[in-house]
């Protein structure tokens, strides 16, 4: 009676074309696998037919190429009907003894019916693959079970009634019965293929290994299922038909902590077991304790295989937005950082020069200060200020002393290289320097090396064809005993560069006292 097959495969990326497509691009590849369709379509057919015949069920209450006929239309599309044509009328004219137009009629709508079922189902599948969500588990309900097991048992039987094989009176009982043993294949079969194939991924718990007790759960069910449907019949009689239900508790554990791969291998074999079981008149589903024991068998499945697929649509759906919100979670804190960062350089950062602002410098020397003072080494700190910065700033604009003041930082960054040096702007054209574990003298060279660096270096502006010279005044000092902090040692080498500026600027002065003379503070002095 039906249709159907695999060939190729896709991936869980949305698609707009499909996807077996790429398998099927040249004439040779796409002839062996309409071929093999066919092959796949009438083989299965031809087993299930002759097997259900021996208990009087011909063709078959569940017709297991419909799923071959899903798979086919989800992999390959129309490209794959003729080879679903061509299985589906070796089975129903040279099996069923249809004659030739009724076997041809039958095979149209076995081929069209799982296309029409397959264009609805990728309609609605998610990019993320047909059952890692819910929508996706509906949609293969939707277009592969019911519109597909609709269309081809209306034309099956259309093709019936109109070749005059069946009366109209007969036409509702056929449609019905051949509806549901295409949705029965479809339903069972279908989802086994795509998953072991690869048609469909499987979800399954990231990273999560396979534990010895998984797998003992999915060894034992198994046996209990073959038990349960091989007992005979006085002994089956003491195992009521509701209690076959429990098996959807270890088919649950099997889809939660395996793979809904695993749990639908699981559950074709307990309809395999159930079916084969209840048709040699063993275990619970027996005539005399249910009306239809088929029926039952199928109803048992479908609500293992419904509760697996939806089970696990929704946990995927669940994984997936616990992943989405670590991943946010991740990147909020990035940009949180970041940003903090940012705020944190620009609030310690002076802005013209690039260089550790007055704040940032007077914290990391208190730092240094205390660090001095706890093991007893050396700090030294030197000041140094630009001579005659303002005439500059007057007789060349604001943007020369700027351009100044990024030399001149530039030009203390450099000496300092190699230095355990603390390097701030802490006025306008004053720099400071503080070299935790360095002596007094050994700041004093370097303060010097700096003086004479900045004499001759040329200071060039933009638009002033005429490079400029300038001079620094610096002032010395070192950690002292009676030093309460380290803004005492600011003031100290402050004091010491008013000295240089009294004595003629362009020099080094060393303080190692506390007081500033008052004449010098009285003193008008440009800086």
């Amino acid at each position: 009676m039906q249709s159907h097959s695999p060939i190729g495969a896709f991936s869980a990326a949305p698609r707009t074309v499909w996807p077996g497509q790429s398998l099927l691009r040249t004439p040779l590849r796409l002839v062996v696998a309409n071929l093999l369709a066919a092959l796949l379509y009438g083989g299965l057919g031809a087993a299930v037919g002759l097997f259900f015949a021996q208990y009087g069920l011909f063709p078959a209450p569940i017709w297991l190429p419909a799923g071959i006929a899903a798979v086919a239309c989800m992999t390959g599309g129309i490209r794959l009907v003729p080879g679903l044509f061509l299985g589906s009328f070796a089975v129903n004219w040279l099996l069923l003894d249809a004659a030739l137009a009724s076997a041809a009629l039958i095979s149209l709508s076995n081929s069209l019916g799982p296309l029409a079922g397959a264009l609805l189902t990728r309609a609605m599948r998610p990019p993320t693959g047909l059952f890692t969500r819910l929508q996706g588990v509906l949609g293969f309900v939707a277009g592969c079970v019911v519109l597909q097991a609709v269309l081809t048992g209306l034309g099956g039987t259309a093709a019936l009634v109109v070749t005059g094989a069946v009366p109209m009176e007969a036409a509702y009982s056929i449609f019905s019965r051949w509806a549901l043993c295409e949705a029965g294949g479809v339903f069972f079969f279908a989802p086994l293929v795509m998953l072991w194939l690869g048609v469909e991924r499987t979800p399954s718990s990231p990273g999560q290994q396979i534990a010895r007790g998984d797998t003992l759960v999915l060894a034992a069910t198994a046996g209990v299922a073959a038990l349960v449907f091989a007992l005979p019949r006085s002994v089956s009689a003491l195992v009521q038909p509701e209690a076959v239900a429990l098996l959807t508790i270890p088919v649950t554990w099997v889809t939660l902590r395996i793979s809904l791969r695993a749990a639908y291998g699981l559950l074709t074999l307990i309809s395999v077991v159930a079916t084969v079981g209840t048709l040699a008149g063993l275990g619970p589903f027996q005539p005399d304790v249910v009306p239809n024991p088929l029926r039952a068998v199928g109803m048992m499945i479908v609500l293992m295989a419904t509760n697996a697929l939806a089970l696990m649509a929704l946990l995927s759906e669940r994984r997936e937005a616990e992943t989405l919100l670590s991943e946010s979670n991740v990147r909020l804190v990035a940009e949180v950082a970041a940003r903090t960062a940012e705020l944190r350089h620009r609030a310690e950062t002076d802005d013209l020069t690039g260089i550790g602002n007055r704040g940032h410098f007077l914290r990391l020397m208190e730092e240094g200060f205390a660090e001095a003072r706890r093991r007893g080494s050396p700090l030294g700190l030197l000041v140094l200020d630009l001579d005659h910065f303002r005439p500059l700033n007057d007789m060349r604009g604001h943007a020369a002393g700027d351009a100044a003041l990024q030399a001149v930082a530039q030009l203390c960054t450099t000496q300092v290289t190699g230095w355990n040096a603390i390097l701030g702007r802490i006025g306008g054209e004053v720099f400071a320097i503080a070299l935790p574990g360095t002596g007094t003298a050994e700041t004093a060279a370097l303060a010097e090396g700096l003086r004479a660096t900045v004499a001759r270096h040329s200071f060039r502006f933009v638009g002033d064809d005429v490079p400029a010279r300038m001079t620094a005044s610096l002032g010395v000092t070192g950690l002292l005993p009676g030093d309460a902090s380290a803004e005492e040692m600011l003031r100290r080498a402050d004091a010491a560069v008013f000295l240089a500026k009294a004595k003629g600027r362009n020099r080094v002065e060393v303080r190692m006292v506390s007081e500033v003379p008052k004449e010098m503070r009285a003193s008008n002095l440009s800086r």
